[in-house]
C-alpha cells in the first residue's frame, strides 16, 4: 500500500487537532478576516471549515474501528496474559514426567513465555504450535503426572482464540490504513483550505501582532499539538488484588489503533502514576507490579484532560 503523504508539516494524527486550533483562532479573528476579503470568510465558511474537521477526525481517529479494536486486543492480550499461569503448571508436569522424547529446557515453554512478555502475537502463535507437538508427543506421560485432556484442549482453544483475534485484528488495522490512503484527499483537502487561513493569517497579523501570528504558523500549531500532549494525561492509583497500594509498578499504554506511540512509566509513592504526552485515543496498558504479576486495563486520553484511571488487579 502506498503511503499517504499530507500537505503540510505535521502527523496525520495532528492534523484534526490542528484544524480544530485554526478554526478557533479563526473565530477569535473573524472580523478582521472578514474586512480583509468578505467574498472567502462568509458565514458558511466556518460551518464547511467544522464539517471538514469532523470528516478528518473520522478518518484518523474512526471511533467504530477503535471500539471493535478495544475488544478484540483486550480479549486477545488477556488471553495471552492468563497462559502464564498455564504454563507454571504445565511446567510442574514436564518436569515430573518420565520418558519424554525431548528434553525439558527444549519442550517450547520458554519461548512461550517471551512471546507473552513482548507481546508478540504472532511469535505466540508459533511457540504455542511447538509446544502443542510436542505436548501431543508426550501426552501419555503427562497424564501420567496428572495433565488432562481438559486442559489440554482449554490450551488450543486459547491458542485458536488469539490466534483468531491477532488476524481480525491486522484485518481491522489494514481497515484503517486503507481508510487513510483512500482518504487521503479528504485530509489534504482541509490542508489546503488551513494554508489558505495560515497565509491570510500573516498578511493581517505579521506586522501588527506578533503574538497572534503564531496561531497561523504551522511549526507553532505543531508546537502546541504537542504541548497540548503533555497535558493529555492518563493516572490514578495501582493497587493488587487485595486492594494494597502497588510502588515500583511499571504501566505501559499501548495505542489500541496501531501506528500512535505508546510510554512506560512506573508508579511512585502511594501506587500514584501519571502518563502524559499521549495522542486522544484509547490505550491497553499493561500493568506489571513488582511481584511479577501482569494484569490489563484499559482508559482513553482525551486532549488536555487528566484521565483518571485506578489500576487494580482482577482476583484470580
Amino acid at each position: 500500500m502506498a503511503a499517504a503523504k499530507i500537505n503540510f508539516k505535521a502527523r496525520k494524527s495532528e492534523v484534526p487537532i490542528i484544524g480544530q486550533f485554526t478554526h478557533d483562532s479563526l473565530a477569535t479573528d473573524i472580523a478582521a478576516f472578514l474586512a480583509y476579503k468578505p467574498l472567502k470568510y462568509v458565514p458558511g465558511f466556518m460551518v464547511t471549515l467544522l464539517a471538514q474537521i469532523a470528516a478528518v477526525m473520522a478518518i484518523v481517529f474512526p471511533k467504530l474501528l477503535t471500539a471493535e479494536l478495544k475488544v478484540i486486543s483486550f480479549r486477545m492480550y488477556n488471553n495471552a496474559l492468563g497462559l502464564r499461569l498455564t504454563m507454571n503448571y504445565l511446567e510442574g508436569y514436564i518436569e515430573d514426567a518420565v520418558g519424554l522424547t525431548i528434553g525439558i529446557r527444549d519442550f517450547g515453554l520458554h519461548q512461550v513465555r517471551v512471546a507473552i512478555s513482548s507481546m508478540d502475537m504472532e511469535g505466540l502463535d508459533s511457540a504455542l504450535q511447538y509446544l502443542i507437538t510436542n505436548i501431543t508427543n508426550n501426552l501419555t506421560a503427562l497424564e501420567d503426572q496428572g495433565y488432562t485432556a481438559v486442559a489440554f484442549t482449554a490450551l488450543k482453544a486459547t491458542k485458536l482464540s488469539i490466534f483468531n483475534d491477532n488476524a481480525a485484528q491486522n484485518a481491522k488495522e489494514e481497515e484503517r490504513a486503507t481508510l487513510v490512503v483512500s482518504n487521503i484527499g479528504v485530509i489534504n483537502a482541509l490542508g489546503t483550505i488551513l494554508k489558505g487561513i495560515w497565509k491570510d493569517g500573516k498578511h493581517l497579523f505579521s506586522i501588527t501582532d506578533k503574538v497572534k501570528v503564531k496561531n497561523y504558523t504551522n511549526s507553532q500549531l505543531v508546537k502546541r499539538v504537542r504541548h497540548d500532549e503533555l497535558h493529555t494525561l492518563i493516572g490514578g492509583v495501582v493497587k493488587n488484588k487485595l486492594g494494597v497500594v502497588q510502588e515500583g509498578a511499571t504501566i505501559k499504554a499501548r495505542p489500541v489503533l496501531y501506528g500512535l506511540r505508546g510510554k512506560t512509566v512506573k508508579s511512585g509513592p502511594g501506587g500514584v502514576y501519571e502518563i502524559d504526552g499521549l495522542s486522544p485515543t484509547d490505550y491497553n496498558l499493561f500493568v506489571t507490579l513488582e511481584n511479577g504479576d501482569v494484569f490489563l486495563m484499559q482508559a482513553a486520553a482525551v486532549t488536555n484532560v487528566h484521565t483518571t484511571a485506578n489500576l487494580k488487579q482482577p482476583p484470580i
